[in-house]
């Protein structure tokens, strides 16, 4: 055992600096606890950065729960009270010897007990508390739940890998258990959307990891009634309305922390579908450095950034990321000294020192009568969520020659295809062209999992016909998905943006004014350098961070 102490441990590794351990040293010794859970209460460090820490100097393994394989026969041996309590969690037996989840392995009382109750020795591990807290919900309390719902309905056949999950129509508690511990699988899976699709003989339910959906459970018909009507409850609908679309919004009370969920419903000739947005609070925006962008890029968007006003178009269909780099760019540019007003449908982030105004159809409230309204509010800065129709359009580029810095989005498949698609919409090519500085087009493609990714070997007419150059392809090494526990074997983790970048500059006005073809402008882009949103996913697979397939995939 280590003979550092864990503040050393955090201080060595650049988690925190000598003031900041310092300073939780005091807020100890004035509120008692341990040191690791004042850092994380003060958000000086994460709670997975302590667990780290603390495994390394108990010289003891920290692991991630989701990507270990929980033996079902163990994990009832202890009470869940004690492993509440405790944040204990068993996962199975290594060697006659029990393996223990631990926030805390420094409990010697937790692990007589457990050794008492069970027979068996015990080798711990150290987990993140909110990981323990997690599987006992679905593991304990979320299976006794499924015990009495496999009484009530009994179990359809499904794939081996797709857990069955049921409801009761008739039993609010359940109901609740059910949607918690649904909603809880999602956000520890990283969904961005469970989806709850109903059919003949059953209830789907899909959760959207990576921007890929996959069927994690199946509910037996007779539960949806239960289940549509406690969702739209919580979300504040009308239970009784089942003919047309609804939206409503849930606060949602997860393991790491609050979250919102945004609902959706649809009718369905089997019944009301439901989607759930999960908009997770406080999240934090980065810097364009986060991004991924090339030093090219990197340049380029500084530069439409530095500029006093104008507009920056974000392009590419949904779900591509477009929110995000609109944030990121609004975070570079925010400051005490600028006025910063969004019109957004919906607000998905929640974002201090600036005003945030949603789009409300049942009132009036749309894109442009937002946008009208926010020029009287004396912004410097306006951010438009999205360009749908020509009078939003002819509003954000007019704001954008009158001294406002303007920033939307748009749906287009390129950069130079948002020029095209403003003149069809019916704004000037000369109004175009003095407003726009510039549009970054974008996409996200899966991360391979770099603990199980392996090496393919594709033809080189194959990687040519890709779009790699003869003379690389003979030489380049690509990797594909294989899946692992770690991955839950998708061969996946995370996703990555991919650029393309196109600066307006005094030639590319010239062509939209002249309203050439957008074929005409992404040539002249190339040459004065722009990266084609392919090229830009084609060196990711040279880099090994993705694969053909996944751009394949992705990008036309």
């Amino acid at each position: 055992m280590s003979k550092e102490r864990m503040g050393e441990v955090l201080v060595r590794h650049g988690l925190i600096s000598e003031e900041q351990l310092a300073a939780a040293l005091t807020k100890q010794k004035e509120s008692g606890g341990r040191l690791g859970d004042v850092l994380v209460r003060t958000n000086v460090v994460g709670e997975e950065e302590i667990a780290a820490a603390l495994a390394e100097q108990k010289e003891l393994p920290h692991e991630q729960l989701a990507s270990m394989t929980v033996d079902p026969e163990v994990v009832h041996l202890l009470p869940v009270k004690l492993m509440q309590r405790k944040l204990i969690f068993p996962i199975g037996y290594d060697s006659n010897r029990l393996v223990l989840a631990m926030s805390d392995p420094l409990d010697v009382e937790a692990i007589d007990d457990v050794e008492m109750l069970t027979g068996h020795s015990v080798t711990p591990i150290v987990v993140a508390a909110s990981q323990i807290s997690a599987a006992i919900e679905k593991y304990v309390i979320g299976a006794k739940v499924l015990e009495q719902l496999e009484a009530d309905y009994g179990l359809p056949e499904v794939p081996e890998e797709v857990t069955v999950v049921h409801d009761v129509a008739d039993d609010e508690a359940s109901v609740v258990r059910l949607i918690n511990q649904t909603v809880r699988d999602a956000i520890q899976a990283g969904a961005s959307d469970v989806h709850f699709e109903p059919e003949d003989t059953r209830v789907l339910v899909r959760h959207r990891v990576d921007g890929v959906l996959r069927e994690t459970a199946i509910l037996p018909k007779g539960s949806q009634a239960g289940l549509t009507s406690r969702i739209k409850i919580m979300a504040e609908m009308d239970i009784s309305e089942r003919r047309r679309p609804q939206d409503g919004r849930i606060a949602f009370n997860a393991p790491g922390g609050a979250v919102d969920l945004r609902v959706a419903t649809v009718p369905t000739p089997a019944g009301e579908g439901i989607v759930l947005r999960i908009l997770h609070r406080g999240i934090v925006i980065g810097s364009l450095d986060d991004l991924g962008l090339s030093a090219r890029d990197r340049v380029v968007v500084d530069k439409i950034l530095s500029k006093p006003y104008g507009a920056l178009l974000l392009a590419g269909p949904t779900g591509s990321g477009k929110t995000t780099t609109l944030f990121t760019a609004l975070n570079e540019l925010n400051s005490p000294a600028k006025k910063i007003v969004t019109v957004e449908d919906p607000i998905e982030y929640r974002f201090p020192g600036i005003t945030q105004i949603a789009v409300n159809q049942s009132v009036g409230l749309t894109f442009a009568v937002g946008l009208r309204s926010v020029l009287r509010f004396d912004p410097d800065i306006v951010m438009v969520g999205e360009i749908r129709d020509t009078e939003t359009a002819a509003i954000a580029v007019r704001a954008a020659l009158t001294g406002h810095y303007v920033l939307s989005s748009i749906h287009t498949n390129d950069a130079a295809s948002a020029l095209t698609r403003l003149n069809e919409m019916g704004i000037e090519p000369y109004i175009t062209s003095s407003a726009i500085l510039g549009i970054i087009a974008q996409r996200l493609v899966r991360l391979l999992c770099p603990a199980c990714k392996q090496p393919q070997t594709i033809s080189v007419e194959r990687l040519v016909a890709a779009g790699f150059s003869e003379d690389l392809a003979p030489d380049l090494e690509v990797f594909g998905p294989v899946g692992c526990h770690a991955c839950r074997h998708t061969g996946y983790r995370g996703r990555i943006g991919i650029f393309e970048i196109l600066e307006v500059d005094d030639d590319i006005a010239r062509l939209a004014m002249q309203n050439v073809s957008s074929g005409e402008i992404r040539d002249v882009g190339v040459a004065k350098g722009m990266t084609l949103i392919r090229q830009n996913a084609l060196a990711r697979v040279a880099a090994g961070v993705t694969s053909l397939e996944e751009v394949d995939r992705v990008v036309i």
